[in-house]
């Protein structure tokens, strides 16, 4: 069981005390774990922290799904402007100045699945490329399996993840599950280029093999927390919802698991 093997902290004790001296401008952060179990909620309160301690960094949502009520209640508590398309529209000198921005492509409904998704893909192709080389940003990739597989943008985050650091250009990456499907697999600098990676409760075998690929840290200990991780029925915006402890991984090399 994870107890006795690492520390545990509650939620807000680790945003509030550990988090502020955790992240640095241009890491990635990877969230890893089955859908519904808290990921997104997760990734906006780290996002949160690490605005008001690094003011100058830009933050970007991209997000894919037609529809996703959490993303709306957090880009009016972030103060995100939500747009269509990119780049955002130039701002007027009465207007005030939006924390960030969540890019949400408007779905062509009636349009062949191919067409609809390339007219998403070059959207989100369009605003990566312009953060990367304006650097001091951060980008919520959500959901990751979407816009890497089924909007075939791998290359496009693999150049985040491999190089993104040095702008400083910092991917942050929610996905269901480190394999992939018989669409297609999210690219594996997913999980081992993070430099922090929070992973949910998932008893699946498959899933847990992966982790030996995270590098520097015990595959068989990971497994054996992740399968163990406590699942609390939290009632949410959404309804009741069976929300994951997490296993929080460091690659300076130490781990905890983090509490609701």
């Amino acid at each position: 069981m994870a107890g006795p093997r690492i520390a545990r902290f509650g939620r807000r004790e680790f945003l509030e005390d550990y988090w502020p001296g955790l992240y640095a401008p241009g890491e990635h952060v990877g969230f890893i774990e089955p859908t519904g179990q808290g990921k997104t909620h997760l990734a906006y309160q780290l996002a949160e922290v690490a605005l008001e301690e690094n003011p100058q960094l830009s933050f970007l949502t991209l997000m894919p799904k037609p529809k996703d009520p959490a993303t709306r209640r957090w880009a009016q508590r972030l103060d995100l402007d939500i747009i269509a398309s990119w780049p955002p529209p130039p701002r007027l000198p009465f207007q005030r100045r939006a924390r960030g921005h969540v890019l949400w492509p408007k779905h062509l409904k009636n349009a062949p699945k191919d067409q609809n998704r390339a007219h998403l893909a070059a959207e989100f192709r369009k605003a990566l490329t312009a953060r990367y080389w304006q650097g001091n940003s951060i980008v919520l990739a959500d959901d990751l399996y979407i816009l890497a597989v089924i909007l075939g943008l791998n290359m496009d985050l693999e150049e985040w993840w491999t190089s993104g650091q040095a702008m400083p250009a910092g991917l942050w990456s929610p996905n269901q599950k480190p394999t992939g499907s018989a669409a297609g697999h999210v690219s594996t600098f997913s999980y081992n280029a993070p430099a922090h990676l929070f992973l949910g409760h998932d008893p699946d075998t498959r899933n847990q093999r992966r982790f030996g690929e995270i590098g520097g840290v015990d595959p068989m200990l990971v497994a054996e927390i992740v399968r163990n991780l406590p699942v609390h029925r939290v009632n949410t915006p959404a309804g009741p919802k069976n929300i994951s402890e997490k296993l929080y991984i460091s690659k300076r090399g130490y781990m905890c698991t983090v509490g609701l």
